[in-house]
């Protein structure tokens, strides 16, 4: 019963330590190829330091992000996350993802976007809309992950 009673309290502990590491927010994100903005869970571990992206749907697996905290340049919020979104990906891709940014602000909702290093060391973005209410601990973990300040309208730096 000692045992027993001793494994519950360290599995507890760990278990909790876990959960104040990892971050796991329901959202929408941007999917580039068919520039739509599709249902998504975005996880932020400090733990393993990584930011990942995971499209809900089996059709978009392909297309889910893993990223080391590392690899991430910048990261802004709000109107400046839609500005940054629309000159990083407009110019190439013409225009074709800037309607999913339509229609975006229905609700009480607050977008990021994340600029990285991809695989082939070229910067690119992800953009992410999430309720509001759930924006401030996905901010908090994406600065901790990645020691950047996150860029606003009010506060570009």
């Amino acid at each position: 019963m000692k045992k027993f009673a001793l494994f519950i309290s360290v599995a507890s502990v760990i278990f909790t330590n876990n959960l104040a590491l990892a971050g796991e927010y329901g959202a929408k994100c941007l999917h580039i190829a068919s520039s739509k903005m599709r249902g998504c869970i975005v996880v932020v571990s400090t733990r393993q330091n990584s930011f990942e992206m995971n499209f809900r749907s089996d059709k978009y697996q392909k297309d889910n992000l893993r990223l080391r905290g590392n690899k991430i340049i910048e990261i802004s919020s709000g109107e400046h996350a839609q500005k940054r979104t629309k000159e990083t990906i407009g110019a190439s891709l013409l225009l074709g993802p800037l309607g999913a940014l339509v229609g975006l602000a229905k609700e009480k909702r607050t977008q990021f976007a994340i600029e990285y290093w991809d695989t082939q060391n070229k910067q690119n973005i992800a953009l992410i809309d999430i309720k509001t209410k759930d924006s401030e601990p996905l901010k908090q973990e994406l600065e901790s992950l990645t020691g950047l300040k996150i860029r606003t309208t009010e506060n570009p730096q």
